[in-house]
């Protein structure tokens, strides 16, 4: 069956055959049932980077911060946290194997072009992905799916901010920027009270010099981590509350 769409002075037919299928739906990266994981190299060293960093910043808080403390000082901190990296790699995991809203191939079909022109609504069609492209709909060469409402590829959720993990990737944002000021402040704390006692009684784990590496590379973490996730942060919510997206906002 052949589909007529037409594009100013352009047209473009698409042959729905059963046993022709589009580039994207024979692409390595095709996705079956309600699983989803996007197979790219660059994402996935990004995704695992994103949960070493994480652990890192649990193990120095357990092995070098939180023994400079009371214990109660301690246990609550500690729990605080860790209970902050869960929520974390939890949104994270979620924004990362849930559909962001592709755009299904078989809603190209004559009836359904047919119900969108009679409405007055302007058929746009895909050529890479060969199929009806909705409105707000926005093709992703890494995903190699038009997404609804895409926003933009995230390489470190290895996904595409889309219609259906949006809310995800707000969470994910939310609370590794909640996490890397908590450790901001548990650092700085470590800091100042070895530096009021002389430095008596923060290496019980580790050397000194092993310390002073540990704390260095935590600061610079956190502080780059919580400027990177304040900004993508405050850049959702500003494209949730104007109703826009990345996308869109780029290239309009």
């Amino acid at each position: 069956m052949a589909l007529d769409f037409s594009e100013g002075d352009n047209k473009y037919f698409f042959i729905q055959d059963r046993e022709e299928e589009s580039p994207a739906m024979t692409s390595p990266k095709r996705h079956k049932g309600s699983s989803w994981f996007i197979w790219d190299p660059c994402g996935i060293a990004c995704a695992v980077a994103t949960y070493i960093f994480l652990v890192y910043g649990v193990v120095v808080l357990l092995a070098v911060v939180a023994p400079a403390f009371p214990d109660v000082f301690t246990f609550l901190s500690t729990l605080a946290f860790t209970g902050l990296v869960t929520l974390s790699v939890v949104s994270h995991v979620k924004a990362m194997i849930t559909n962001p809203g592709v755009v299904p191939h078989e809603s190209t079909t004559e009836e359904e072009i047919s119900k969108r022109r009679s409405e007055g609504e302007e058929v746009r069609y895909c050529k890479k992905c060969r199929s009806v492209k909705p409105d707000r709909a926005h093709h992703c060469s890494i995903c190699e799916h038009c997404i609804h409402r895409m926003d933009h590829h995230c390489p470190w959720i290895n996904n595409c901010v889309g219609q259906n993990n949006q809310k995800f990737f707000v969470l994910f944002t939310f609370y590794v920027m909640i996490t890397s000021i908590f450790g901001l402040f548990l650092t700085a704390s470590f800091i100042f009270r070895c530096v009021q006692n002389n430095f008596e009684g923060c290496d019980a784990f580790l050397p000194g010099p092993l310390v002073f590496i540990a704390i260095i590379f935590c600061v610079f973490e956190g502080f780059l981590f919580s400027l990177f996730t304040c900004i993508m942060f405050c850049t959702q919510i500003h494209a949730i509350i104007t109703d826009e997206t990345a996308y869109t906002e780029t290239y309009k």
